[in-house]
């Protein structure tokens, strides 16, 4: 079944909600409403052939990460899924009855982290909201970005809405000096976001900077951002490209430097172009265990818990990095 997302036609819809965002956001900066994006930003037949076809792709990680100046063993899964969402508040449109000129069809991706400090556990969860056909210089620039952490200290709320100048910037923490607020980030037009990287550097419908090196304003992730407890603010940065091998799999290798950060991404040259792994400045390393496309959503009676080993993090799963 193809292209069920896009938006001129009824489609079904995945049961698990978008994250809600807090009252007052309905002013979140957006594309300008009704506009058509460019020829080159309009997602092609081959994406949707994929992404269109009403299941999301699920990818399990071994990590090895940093917290409180040690090596932690950890988790990821990141959940690529394609939603149509409401661009006036950027929520998702899961009842189906947003006006047709403000309903844009996006590409969210969840990346779950856990882990465990001694005694008690992080769960982490990053969401990157992209429209597939935008308006932007770079095609799936993102229009919101949430964190949310939950450890036993407390949790934490964290958003990001990227506008043409600057950024606004949303949290509600536990801790006094950081409080509840929302302010204004100035930012150069054309900034990027360290998070969104994960789906702009896979290159899934088109060359990332028309193949070529960029250099420019890069903001960091919310999670880094988090653990350092620092503001956000944009960044000189540079992003590199070179052919590699990883595995015996070619792979197109992004170095990503900001700041005195690093950040390394090596994706399949070829389809499906996933991240096979990654690696950080800060000693963080991932190594892609599995992938599969599935509708996660209705995975939820007992004994489902046996897909875990699809994307190699069930009890019997191999861990080879294949696609199933």
């Amino acid at each position: 079944m193809s292209q069920p997302f896009l938006s001129r036609a009824r489609h079904s819809v995945p049961a698990c909600l978008g994250l809600v965002v807090f009252a007052g956001c309905t002013n979140a900066a957006s594309p300008e409403q009704g506009a058509a994006p460019p020829p080159e930003a309009r997602a092609s037949s081959a994406f949707w052939e994929r992404w269109g076809d009403g299941r999301a792709e699920l990818s399990g990680y071994a990590v090895r990460t940093q917290r409180y100046g040690e090596p932690r063993s950890a988790e990821v899964v990141l959940i690529y899924v394609t939603e149509p969402m409401d661009s006036r508040v950027w929520i998702k449109d899961d009842r189906g009855d947003v006006p047709e000129p403000f309903r844009v069809n996006a590409l969210k991706l969840n990346r779950s982290l856990k882990f465990r400090t001694g005694l008690y556990p992080y769960s982490v969860m990053t969401s990157v909201f992209a429209p597939v056909e935008g308006l932007s210089a770079e095609r799936f620039a993102p229009v919101k970005i949430t964190l949310s952490v939950q450890e036993w200290c407390g949790h934490v709320y964290h958003a990001v809405r990227p506008a043409a100048s600057g950024f606004e910037d949303e949290i509600r923490s536990y801790f006094h000096d950081e409080g509840e607020r929302v302010s204004r980030v100035p930012a150069p037009p054309g900034t990027l976001y360290e998070d969104a990287l994960f789906i702009q550097l896979r290159e899934l419908d088109g060359p990332f900077h028309g193949g070529g090196d960029w250099q420019g304003s890069l903001v960091p992730a919310l999670w880094s951002s988090r653990k350092a407890h620092t503001a956000l603010r944009p960044l000189p940065a540079t992003i590199r490209r070179s052919a590699a091998d990883r595995d015996g799999v070619p792979v197109t290798r992004f170095a990503v430097d900001y700041g005195s950060d690093t950040l390394t991404l090596e994706v399949e040259r070829d389809a499906p172009r996933r991240i096979l792994g990654w690696s950080a400045s800060d000693g963080e390393e991932a190594r892609l265990l599995g992938t599969a496309r599935l509708p996660y959503w209705e995975l939820n009676r007992p004994g489902d818990e046996s897909w875990l080993e699809r994307i190699g993090l069930g009890d019997a799963g191999r861990g080879d990095g294949a696609e199933r």
